[in-house]
């Protein structure tokens, strides 16, 4: 399933793994973090038990956001959390700052449970996720 959320692409993984995707593009604003969320949340509904799910962002094609926008993020990470989200994986590309902006919403947070990784790659990211069960 595929969706198009303000900024965001959203979608399941095409290979019927346990993975979410988002893809955004330019700045992302609360709202739309938030509206994003809902559908990441909605289309993982059924991996609500003990073995979870992952979640895959692309990233590489996001400006950094404003504080009301990190502190969608933040909220993001905590939902994820408490829907059995495992892993969170960041397809980076070459976008350093934006990255680093994550890492800052991972540690605000409180998430100890979820794992984030980044990855240049979605391959390398996939291949990740494979070696930890998914």
């Amino acid at each position: 399933m595929e969706m198009q959320v303000d900024c965001f692409k959203v979608w399941t993984d095409p290979d019927g793994r346990r993975i979410v995707y988002s893809r955004g593009v330019g700045r992302a604003h609360a709202h739309e973090i938030q509206n994003m969320y809902t559908e990441l949340l909605e289309l993982s509904k059924d991996w609500q038990d003990d073995k979870g799910f992952a979640y895959i962002a692309f990233i590489e094609d996001l400006i950094q956001v404003t504080p009301k926008g990190s502190g969608s993020y933040v909220e993001l990470h905590q939902k994820l959390r408490d829907k059995n989200c495992k892993f969170i994986v960041y397809i980076e590309g070459n976008s350093y700052e934006v990255s680093v902006q994550a890492s800052r919403h991972k540690a605000m947070s409180n998430t100890p449970e979820t794992v984030n990784k980044y990855f240049i790659t979605v391959d390398e990211g996939l291949e990740f996720l494979a070696g930890q069960g998914f």
